[in-house]
């Protein structure tokens, strides 16, 4: 019985006499279905023995055989168990924890929990843009003071997931930061990052309250990548559900849905917004994942021209796909996740340059399938900045205008005399 079911049982393992019987009968009905197992079984027992039963001859199916041989067997290892001959049999527990002995099973568990605590370190450790959030901004202000500085400027803010928090892939909202203050000097705005790991358009909407409570002239969303990531795969939208405490698995109507909402209450607290699209998921432009990416940017570009003259489409899916190689890296779940792990090494541990380590995977776009590479965040950061230049000189100008209409005419008096 062993030779014959050496296949389906591991080695040393044995059961008690009155549990092999269901085990032993489900092995040799597999056994019986299996054309190679088949062939192994001796001729005497082939199809062409018969018995005559109620008065008629019948051929019997192989696995019938089988299964009888195996029930012979089973009586006979139950009569050496009772008469205490044979080899001992030990009782099986319901869960066989044989296999975490096994070395090889051990260190690639251990690695995958250690590369994942790793990544949970890293996207909840404290970042360089942290003293630069909404909340550090209300602080900073006074639990009792308006938000803003004497001379009553508003902040930019940078709403979004981890490609805005930056610490998991090129930081955009820190060259923003650095070329609104090349642009306007002293007059730059401050630039808070909003941005936060594993955020999808649920969770920022529901940290709305802090942005809003920042009373900030300007406000660029980039939200969606992981809306997308959840509703292509079954276990990244429960992971995203149970982290991201959501009712519901993200999808791209609930996505429009939500923008719309984020969009109406943005409006009415005064910001000018700029939904930003989200970009490539991998780096194929014909692959499923990035053929939904284009459905998910124009559902941005609908809830962008339904905000009136305030809101602003910034078109970053379609410069990351006119930039994707004609060979690209297809988005793969395992393969992001093997090069997330390494990035998180790379970046925090050993420092090494976002373009090297880009270079190195042969990417173009992005440095994970996912996050944004050092090309792909300076055309974002480019477009940002354009919108935010673009609309600070449509609301000052008018400004201006009239400051200049309420200052009085100064006249001298030596002018008086000679009028």
């Amino acid at each position: 019985l062993r030779q014959q079911f050496s296949f389906v049982l591991p080695r040393g393992a044995r059961a008690q006499p009155d549990d092999m019987s269901g085990g032993l009968r489900s092995m040799a009905t597999f056994a019986g279905m299996d054309s190679s197992v088949r062939q192994r079984v001796p001729s005497h027992q082939g199809w062409r023995r018969q018995v005559s039963r109620g008065g008629s001859r019948r051929r019997i199916p192989r696995w019938e055989q089988l299964a009888a041989g195996a029930e012979r067997g089973l009586q006979g290892a139950k009569r050496q168990h009772a008469e205490g001959r044979g080899l001992p049999l030990v009782a099986r527990s319901a869960f066989d924890t044989a296999w975490m002995s096994d070395p090889v099973v051990s260190v690639v568990g251990w690695t995958i929990v250690a590369f994942s605590l790793l990544i949970a370190r890293v996207a909840t450790a404290a970042g360089e843009d942290d003293a630069e959030t909404p909340n550090s901004y209300l602080a900073r202000a006074g639990a009792g003071g308006a938000a803003g500085d004497a001379e009553g400027a508003r902040p930019v803010i940078c709403l979004g997931d981890s490609l805005t928090r930056g610490n998991l892939s090129a930081n955009w909202v820190r060259q923003l930061r650095d070329q609104l203050e090349g642009t306007f000097g002293q007059l730059s705005p401050q630039v808070l990052n909003a941005g936060v790991n594993m955020h999808c358009s649920k969770n920022i909407q529901e940290r709305l309250s802090e942005v809003i409570a920042c009373r900030p002239s300007h406000v660029s969303i980039l939200v969606g990548t992981n809306d997308l990531k959840a509703e292509l795969s079954p276990v990244e939208g429960f992971l995203y559900q149970y982290f991201g405490k959501l009712t519901e698995v993200p999808t791209l109507d609930s996505y429009e849905k939500t923008l719309c909402e984020i969009r109406e209450a943005l409006l009415e607290a005064g910001a000018s917004v700029a939904f930003i699209s989200p970009p490539v998921l991998g780096e194929v432009a014909s692959s499923p994942a990035n053929l939904r990416a284009a459905e998910y940017a124009e559902a941005v570009r609908r809830v962008a021209d339904g905000g009136g003259d305030r809101c602003t489409y910034v078109p970053f899916f379609e410069r990351t796909s006119a930039d994707l190689r004609p060979q690209g890296v297809d988005y793969c779940g395992f393969k992001f996740f093997g090069w997330l792990c390494m990035l998180c090494v790379d970046l925090h541990m050993f420092r090494r340059d976002l373009a090297e380590i880009q270079r190195e995977r042969k990417l173009g776009v992005t440095i994970d399938l996912v996050h944004l590479g050092p090309a792909a965040a300076k055309q974002l950061t480019d477009m940002v900045a354009a919108f935010v230049s673009k609309a600070r000189a449509t609301t000052e100008v008018p400004t201006v205008v009239a400051l200049q209409a309420a200052v009085p005419v100064v006249v001298p008096l030596p002018a008086l005399a000679l009028a």
